[in-house]
C-alpha cells in the first residue's frame, strides 16, 4: 500500500503509507497522483470540497527515495525529482483547499509538500527539515522557491544553509506549520479544519485567489523544474 483515498461527507482524505517513511518514490508519486485525480473528479461532481493529505503513524514523508539516485539511472532520478516538484505545484493550485496532516516528521521533499498545503497541522513530534546540505546534496532551485514562498526570511536562510530543524512553536513561527495539537489528534484536527473549509469557502473564489497570490512563486518553481537537468548536469538522452 502506498496511498489510499477515502471520502467522509465533503472531505477526501489521502493517506500515505508505504509501511516505512513514505519515501516519495516514483510508485508513491503515482499513487498520490491517482488519489488526487479521484479527488478532482469528486470535486467536479460536487461531492468533495476539501482534501486532507496525511502521513502514516510514523511520518508525513522522509523525502525522495535515495536508492533511485544511487542507482545511477539519471533519467529515473530526474523523473523522480521533477515529479516531486510537479506534485508540489499541483497542491499549490489544487481546485479545493488542501489541509496537510503532518503525523510525524516532514523531511526534504516531504517538507516541501508540507509547505504546499493551504493549512498544515502537526504535533510536537512533527520535525520539519530540508536536510539536503547535511547529506551532501545541493538544494534544487524548485525547492528554494517553495521555501522562499512560505518561510520567514531568517528561517529560510537557516533552512537552506545549515539544514536547521524546526519543531513545536518554532515550526509555526518559521512558517512550516499553522497549528500544533497532540500527536494522536493530528489527523482528526486536519479533517475538522477541512470540513470547516468545505462548509464555508466558495471554491471558485478560493482557487482564483490563491492562483493570484501564488502565481509568481509557481512560475519560479516551474522554471526550477524546467532547469533541473541543466542544474544537476544530467544527461538524459
Amino acid at each position: 500500500m502506498t496511498a489510499t483515498y477515502a471520502v467522509h461527507e465533503a472531505v477526501a482524505t489521502v493517506t500515505l503509507d508505504d509501511g516505512k517513511v513514505n519515501a516519495l518514490s516514483p510508485a508513491m508519486q503515482s499513487a498520490i497522483g491517482a488519489a488526487l485525480d479521484q479527488a478532482e473528479t469528486d470535486i467536479a461532481a460536487g461531492t468533495v470540497k476539501a482534501v486532507v493529505l496525511a502521513g502514516n503513524e510514523r511520518v508525513l514523508s522522509g523525502g525522495f527515495d535515495l536508492s533511485v539516485f544511487a542507482s545511477g539511472d539519471e533519467e529515473a532520478g530526474h523523473g523522480m525529482l521533477s515529479g516531486g516538484f510537479e506534485l508540489a505545484i499541483r497542491l499549490l493550485r489544487f481546485p479545493a483547499p488542501v489541509v496537510i496532516a503532518a503525523t510525524g516528521p516532514a523531511i526534504a521533499m516531504g517538507s516541501f509538500l508540507l509547505l504546499s498545503g493551504d493549512h498544515r497541522v502537526g504535533s510536537a513530534k512533527s520535525r520539519c527539515q530540508a536536510n539536503e546540505v547535511a547529506i551532501g546534496m545541493t538544494l534544487p532551485v524548485a525547492a528554494l522557491e517553495i521555501m522562499r514562498m512560505r518561510l520567514t526570511p531568517p528561517a529560510f536562510s537557516r533552512a537552506v544553509s545549515v539544514a536547521a530543524v524546526f519543531a513545536g512553536d518554532a515550526a509555526i513561527d518559521a512558517g512550516w506549520l499553522d497549528e500544533i495539537v497532540e500527536r494522536e489528534a493530528v489527523l482528526t484536527r486536519a479533517q475538522e479544519v477541512a470540513a470547516e473549509y468545505a462548509a464555508t469557502l466558495h471554491l471558485k473564489a478560493h482557487v482564483a485567489s490563491k492562483a493570484k497570490a501564488r502565481g509568481a512563486a509557481i512560475a519560479a518553481i516551474q522554471a526550477g523544474i524546467d532547469g533541473l537537468a541543466a542544474e544537476f548536469k544530467m544527461s538524459l538522452g
